[in-house]
């Protein structure tokens, strides 16, 4: 098992943090999914023989969200709260 951590830029209430946890939790090998509205991030562990991070990240995109990235200056996007 692998644990990852994705982070996001638009959670906004409960609603967003249950529709990233269900589009997580429906993938294949995902084990759990624990989005966090407060830190703007989702945990999830995962078996790393049945899927991998960028496909997990291509899910949460799929979803409607955005992934926070910050610029190769190290100035925060301004999604993730760091």
């Amino acid at each position: 098992m692998e644990l990852g951590t994705i982070k996001i830029a638009n959670m906004q209430g409960e609603d967003c943090v249950a529709t990233i946890n269900k589009a997580l939790g429906d993938i294949g090998g995902v084990t759990s999914a624990k989005a966090s509205l407060a830190n703007q991030n989702v945990a999830v562990s995962f078996d790393e023989t049945v899927t991998s991070l960028d496909k997990l990240k291509e899910a949460v995109l799929a979803s409607g969200f955005n992934l926070a990235v910050h610029g190769e200056d190290g100035n925060c996007c301004g999604g993730c709260g760091s």
